[in-house]
């Protein structure tokens, strides 16, 4: 009765804000991953920058680490502070968004740091272009399927490049690229199916969801750092 009569303003103890459902709480754990994340990017993406060789190399991997960032935090907010209808809505656009920046800034330093030059930046040029596309489709509410396959589309194009990659990246690395992909993969559909039900109040499917994106971002941050060591 509560939630129906007064919306957000009831005071229900660690959900402050809406469920993608307009009107429905979240579940209490909602944002607080991405939240955790955030805090621990900071110092790894800081301490992966500085052990990274000046030039080329620090941009490509400073702009990795600030795609990161844009993601978990965006998210972060998204879920846990936004407080109106509105609010909502720009914000979930902004969080959907920023999937394409990660996976744009995930490529970056693979095709600049471990590909040939006459193959990587054209690439990387292509998958940037993409990503702003399916930026743009997000941000616009324009087909909506499309632009959510095209997160896998652009994640696993980076197949077409492996011959290259792999002379300098090397197996470890582009194993922990591929299990972070498989790991992104397997998340994305379970949160298409709404699965597992779990504890819908506390930790439900989204949250999965999300636990999916750390463990994969963890996988491939660890393969951008074995790319670093061995450039290095």
């Amino acid at each position: 009765m509560c939630e129906a009569t007064i919306g957000w303003r009831c005071k229900v103890p660690h959900v402050p804000v809406f469920q993608h459902e307009i009107g429905k709480w979240r579940p209490s754990w909602r944002g607080r991953i991405h939240g955790v994340a955030v805090a621990a990017t900071i110092p790894a993406g800081v301490i992966l920058t500085m052990v990274t060789p000046n030039g080329l190399a620090r941009w490509a991997v400073l702009i990795y680490v600030c795609s990161l960032l844009a993601l978990f935090s965006t998210s972060a907010s998204y879920h846990l502070l936004t407080r109106s209808q509105r609010a909502q809505r720009t914000m979930r656009q902004l969080d959907h968004a920023m999937i394409y920046v990660l996976i744009a800034g995930t490529y970056t330093p693979v095709c600049l740091l471990a590909l040939p030059r006459h193959i990587g930046i054209p690439f990387l040029i292509t998958i940037w272009v993409a990503a702003c596309v399916g930026i743009a489709l997000k941000m616009t509410w324009r087909a909506q399927k499309t632009s959510g396959a095209m997160y896998l589309i652009i994640g696993w194009a980076a197949l077409i490049v492996l011959p290259w990659s792999y002379r300098v990246t090397g197996f470890v690395s582009l194993l922990l690229f591929a299990l972070g992909g498989i790991v992104f993969t397997v998340g994305a559909i379970l949160f298409y199916l709404k699965r597992p039900h779990l504890k819908p109040n506390i930790f439900g499917y989204h949250e999965v969801w999300h636990a999916f994106t750390v463990v994969a971002v963890a996988l491939q941050f660890a393969g951008v750092g074995v790319l670093i060591a061995k450039i290095t």
